[in-house]
């Protein structure tokens, strides 16, 4: 069921957005794993933006937000840019779908979409999921590059 505030159904042609935080999601100039939590795939959701739908400002003031919260941790954030189709051609070792991309438009942001784990997975099988999503946050653009 979409939200209220939906603008449709995530289609695969639409580019999705991710924020990355440095230090805290990398080390040595590449992002680490943790940078997308197993719980994020299994039920809360990956969270993205669609960039059709994104408004900067929004994204800003997230980043803003989230950097104020755990300054120790997140010096400045960039993003992370990859089309929808490319999560969702990956299959399972049963050869099965992977990920689901769907619409979580919020009241504050109609952009927002997330990423779950097409079924049900322990966390071994969790952690193959992540390293299939982990090539698709190592090239990061700031804000503005993203947007020009």
């Amino acid at each position: 069921m979409q939200s209220t505030w939906s603008p449709g159904v995530v289609k695969n042609e639409e580019v999705l957005l991710r924020t990355v935080f440095h230090p805290e999601h990398v080390l040595d100039g590449k992002v680490i794993e943790t940078a997308i939590s197993l719980t994020d795939l299994k039920s809360s959701g990956f969270s993205v933006d669609r960039f059709e739908y994104a408004d900067r400002i929004i994204l800003q003031k997230r980043i803003e937000r989230l950097i104020n919260n755990s300054p120790q941790l997140r010096h400045s954030g960039l993003i992370a840019n990859f089309e929808c189709f490319s999560v969702r051609e990956f299959s399972d070792e049963l050869d099965e779908r992977a990920f689901i991309v769907i619409d979580t438009a919020e009241k504050e942001n109609t952009a927002h979409a997330s990423i779950y784990s097409a079924k049900e997975r322990g966390k071994s099988a969790l952690r193959k999921l992540r390293a299939l999503l982990l090539p698709f946050l190592q090239e990061r653009s700031s804000l503005e590059e993203i947007f020009s």
